[in-house]
């Protein structure tokens, strides 16, 4: 009974010490890399290879999806379309439960696993390769991805504007941007060493690709000549800067970014001015 309880004593110290010194999010983080192999909250098993649906010729919601395999080394092929072919591969999609929305990107793994949704697909590749969010990061990782669609939405939303024009494109680089980009300065990590300075947890996870994607998204618009000056939109938050650059600098990352793999950027046009009657 006696060496029972010096045993019980010792578990109640060694909790009262990991509880006092802030451990317990690490220990939580090593028992279940132990258990399944590899970091993360929810893991499930390595995807081999998948087949990535989209259209063809451009970045879109499938670039995310894109720079995770390449970062992570899972081949794929792509399943490209265009206008005039989307409507029945749509039809079909739908009826054969690929495309549960009806839209893309959607993958197909090696084992016929099929999913949709941007974000859903590369937090589920994030999770087969131990790139989940630790479980007690789950709601802030949930937070970054949903900040992510609100500030891809208003850039959708001046991509999109048929009336689109010189004005509501410096209204977006020198207004619309920088105060959602602002918010993710504030979130953004410190600028430390290249192997711990990502959003969550210390170490690269799902929501660093979207986050990635959406600021190269947002430098790429500043560059755009619309007959004003061009505008840095990461200048003004070095803790964004600092993160993109060194991501964007990840040696499979950079290796895609100039290759032929990847698309041109699909800037928006200036509407034509109407042709003046000839009197």
């Amino acid at each position: 009974m006696g060496a029972f309880l010096q045993f019980c004593a010792v578990i109640v110290a060694a909790v009262a010490t990991i509880y006092v010194t802030g451990q317990g999010s690490f220990l939580a983080r090593k028992c279940m890399e132990v258990v399944h192999g590899k970091a993360g909250c929810v893991p499930v098993p390595e995807i081999k290879n998948l087949t990535l649906h989209y259209f063809g010729g451009i970045r879109g919601r499938a670039e995310p999806i894109r720079l995770i395999l390449e970062d992570t080394g899972i081949p794929y092929d792509q399943e490209l379309f265009t206008s005039e072919t989307w409507p029945d591969v749509k039809k079909k999609g739908i009826e054969g439960g690929i495309y549960p929305f009806g839209q893309v990107p959607a993958i197909i793994t090696d084992s016929g696993f099929s999913l949709g949704q941007s974000n859903a697909i590369v937090h589920y590749i994030g999770r087969s390769k131990g790139l989940d969010c630790d479980c007690t990061d789950i709601e802030k990782c949930e937070v970054l991805a949903a900040g992510v669609e609100d500030i891809g939405s208003r850039l959708s939303k001046l991509a999109y504007d048929p009336e689109f024009s010189a004005d509501k494109w410096e209204d977006y680089v020198k207004n619309v941007a920088p105060m959602w980009l602002a918010h993710f300065e504030r979130l953004a990590p410190n600028i430390r060493s290249e192997e711990t300075s990502y959003f969550t947890g210390g170490r690269i996870t799902w929501v660093d690709y979207l986050i990635a994607n959406q600021l190269d998204k947002q430098v790429e618009i500043g560059r755009q000549d619309y007959g004003l000056p061009l505008v840095d939109v990461l200048d003004p938050f070095p803790k964004l800067s600092s993160f993109y650059n060194r991501f964007m600098a990840r040696e499979r990352i950079a290796s895609y970014l100039h290759s032929d793999r990847r698309h041109p950027y699909s800037a928006p046009k200036l509407k034509k001015k109407a042709e003046t009657k000839k009197q």
